[in-house]
């Protein structure tokens, strides 16, 4: 049971998980600086801690998980000779999120809970910042700030709205204020992703929200989400006719599909088309361990001038592969494909397993989880998203807090 005393790593924390989802979308490194910060809080705290045991099934989970980004960079720097530690950004934040994982099992729940309150406002916050500079978008009419892409900015602005709405009655029944602000943050994190124009992240809507709708009552969850798709169909339908931006973005999808099978490569969707088929092409040239980090940046130029691929797409390559488990299997072989794999899934398992707790806590948790990780799969099928440092720390910080919820002891979660 938690005590009414916190400890000053504990209040520090909780301020930082109430700050990170404020200042991810609107604050250039603040998520990087939090995601540190609570790195060295959590070190201190387990310095503190008498020694836990570390033997339990989740926890070694988690950190085989975790490390396995590492790992697969590792072997496959190995097998080329070729290392840089710039590579490792990414994976090392990963690593990182372990010893932050260890501390926050042992926290008190109520400063884990912080989050909940960050989340809404930092979605809201962001469509605040794009009303506010109407005209200065990043590029091209596309929401975002100087700093993130659009994809990126719409991608995280709907998790931030759909975890809001995952988190009502998190650590009990929710005031109608709370409420209200939670679910105001899910319609604009749901507004800033159709201001974004990226259309991979849509993808996610009706699945994540189908998914909200069966756990909201389990046992009737089936029969309630029968009564639920015929509106659900509906307002996706009314979604196309009466919103512009959202009619234009899937009518390009069709107009550049008929383009590119009448022999019109360079459209958006046939760029990334070529780049998927030229990361299965370069996969097999070296099945194992892949290309390295830089294999299939370094690539494009050959394909380019063998012409399995156009000049734009070639540009476009030297940039990302627009698919992260392609990205992953052609650079870093089957190791990177099992990593990304894992890091994905087995959070998602102990996620699901935590929605059938008997306590609302771990079972709000593993909701939010099962949110996070299915969220952050469905993005990665149209972008990479374990490229850019901040959205890596973004979700190993949200992943870690959540599993460190959803795989306490049930005395301690209540």
């Amino acid at each position: 049971m938690p005590t009414n005393k916190f400890t000053i790593e504990e209040r520090i924390l909780a301020i930082i998980l109430f700050c990170y989802p404020v200042l991810l979308l609107i604050v250039k490194g603040g998520m990087n600086a939090l995601f540190f910060l609570s790195l060295a809080i959590s070190l201190i705290a387990l310095f503190k801690q008498p020694r836990q045991p570390m033997n339990d099934g989740n926890t070694i989970a988690v950190t085989i998980t975790l490390s396995s980004a590492m790992l697969a960079l590792f072997l496959s720097q190995l097998y080329h000779g070729d290392f840089g530690l710039r590579h490792y950004d990414s994976a090392s934040r990963l690593l990182l999120a372990i010893p932050i994982y260890l501390a926050l099992r042992n926290a008190d729940i109520r400063t884990l809970s912080w989050l909940q309150y960050g989340l809404p406002i930092g979605a809201i916050s962001a469509l605040l910042t794009i009303l506010s500079m109407r005209g200065h978008y990043f590029y091209d009419g596309r929401a975002s700030t100087a700093f993130l892409h659009p994809i990126y900015f719409g991608d995280l602005a709907l998790m931030l709205g759909f975890l809001s709405l995952f988190s009502i009655n998190w650590l009990k029944q929710d005031s109608k204020a709370i409420i209200a602000l939670k679910t105001f943050g899910w319609i604009a994190g749901i507004y800033v992703s159709i201001l974004s124009q990226s259309r991979g992240g849509w993808i996610a809507i009706p699945i994540l929200l189908a998914v909200w709708l069966i756990f909201q009552n389990k046992k009737r969850g089936i029969v309630r989400l029968t009564y639920a798709f015929p509106l659900l169909l509906i307002t996706l339908i009314a979604s196309y006719f009466f919103v512009d931006l959202v009619q234009q973005r899937i009518d390009r999808i069709f107009i550049d599909l008929a383009a590119f099978s009448q022999g019109h490569a360079d459209t958006s969707v046939g760029q990334r088309l070529q780049l998927w088929k030229a990361a299965l092409y370069l996969y097999g040239q070296n099945p194992v361990f892949g290309l390295g980090p830089d294999g299939f940046a370094n690539s494009m130029e050959a394909l380019y001038r063998s012409g399995f691929i156009t000049e734009e797409a070639a540009q476009l390559g030297r940039g990302e592969v627009h698919s992260q488990m392609l990205a992953n299997l052609a650079e870093l072989g089957i190791p990177g494909l099992l990593s990304i794999l894992s890091i994905y899934f087995v959070p998602l398992f102990i996620f699901v397993k935590s929605t059938k707790s008997g306590s609302n806590i771990k079972r709000t948790a593993g909701m939010m989880g099962v949110c996070l990780t299915l969220g952050f799969f469905i993005f990665g099928l149209t972008v990479e998203t374990f490229n850019i440092k901040m959205l890596v720390s973004f979700y190993s910080l949200t992943l870690v807090v959540l599993l460190a919820v959803a795989t306490r002891g049930e005395d301690a979660a209540t």
